[in-house]
C-alpha cells in the first residue's frame, strides 16, 4: 500500500491556495522552520525533506507515503469525503487534529513505529470501531479519541503513563478498554460519556484518578482491581467502592 514521493519542487508557493497555505507558512515560522514546501502528484502538501505532511484535501483514499514521519496538525482537518487511509512503517508522530471530523473514515492502522497521537487526533471519527494502538505509542493526547461514537473496543498500550482527559470522552459504543500497567494517573473525564462500558480493569500502578474520570457510565457492572488492593481504590473512586472487586 506504501508509496515513495517524487519529490518536485516545480510546483510555486501561488499554486497552493487551495491547501490553506497561511496555516502552512505560520506554523513553519513558528517552528523556525524553512518555508520550503511543495505539492506532489497526490494533491497534498510536503515538506521540503519529504518527512512532513502538511495537508490533504478532500480525498476518499488516501496513501500516505513511504518516508513520511510526521503528520502535521491537522493535514486531514475536516477531510469529509476520506474513508481509508495507509499509512507507512516510517510515521511517528500524528499531530493534533489530524483526523478531526473525518467523519466518513471507516478504518485505519496504526504502523509500528509510532510513537505520538497529538489531542484530537480522530475527535469526531464517528465510523471506526476499532483501532489497535501499537506498542511503541508512549503518548496519546487530551480528547484523541472523543466522539468516536462507533468505537467499541481499544487497547491502551505498555509505555503510556496517563490517560489524558477527555480522551475517550463520549464514546457511547466503547465495551472493552485495557489499561496496562505502565498508566499511573487516569485524568478527569477520561471515559465520560462511554456508556456501554460494562467492566474495567485498574492496575496497582494507578496513583490518581481525578474527578469524573467514569461519569456517566451507566452501564459500568464492575471495577477490577488487583488482590490487597480495596482500600486504595476506594479512596481513588469514592463514588464507585461498591463496584470494586478484587481478582
Amino acid at each position: 500500500m506504501e508509496k515513495k514521493i517524487k519529490k518536485d519542487n516545480s510546483c510555486e508557493m501561488n499554486n497552493l491556495s487551495d491547501a490553506n497555505i497561511h496555516d502552512v507558512l505560520t506554523r513553519r515560522k513558528i517552528n523556525g522552520e524553512p518555508l520550503n514546501i511543495y505539492k506532489e502528484e497526490d494533491g497534498a502538501l510536503y515538506s521540503d525533506n519529504g518527512q512532513r505532511l502538511w495537508r490533504v484535501v478532500d480525498e476518499k483514499k488516501f496513501i500516505v507515503p513511504d518516508g513520511v514521519v510526521v503528520i502535521c496538525d491537522r493535514a486531514f482537518y475536516k477531510c469529509s469525503p476520506l474513508r481509508h487511509v495507509y499509512l507507512p512503517e516510517s510515521l511517528k508522530v500524528i499531530g493534533n487534529e489530524a483526523f478531526w471530523q473525518c467523519k466518513e473514515l471507516q478504518s485505519i492502522k496504526l504502523p509500528h513505529n509510532l510513537k505520538i497521537i497529538g489531542e484530537y487526533a480522530f475527535n469526531y471519527c464517528w465510523l471506526i470501531k476499532s483501532i489497535n494502538i501499537p506498542s511503541s505509542v508512549i503518548e496519546i493526547g487530551h480528547n484523541a479519541f472523543s466522539f468516536c461514537t462507533a468505537l467499541t473496543s481499544i487497547n491502551i498500550p505498555e509505555g503510556v503513563t496517563v490517560v489524558r482527559e477527555f480522551t475517550f470522552y463520549w464514546c457511547i459504543s466503547l465495551t472493552n478498554v485495557y489499561i496496562p500497567k505502565s498508566v499511573r494517573k487516569i485524568e478527569r473525564f477520561a471515559f465520560d460519556g462511554c456508556k456501554a462500558l460494562k467492566s474495567i480493569y485498574l492496575p496497582n500502578s494507578v496513583r490518581t484518578i481525578d474527578k469524573g474520570a467514569f461519569n456517566m457510565c451507566e452501564s459500568l457492572e464492575r471495577i477490577e482491581i488487583p488482590k490487597g488492593t480495596l482500600k486504595k481504590f476506594a479512596k481513588l473512586l469514592p463514588d464507585n467502592q461498591e463496584k470494586l472487586i478484587e481478582i
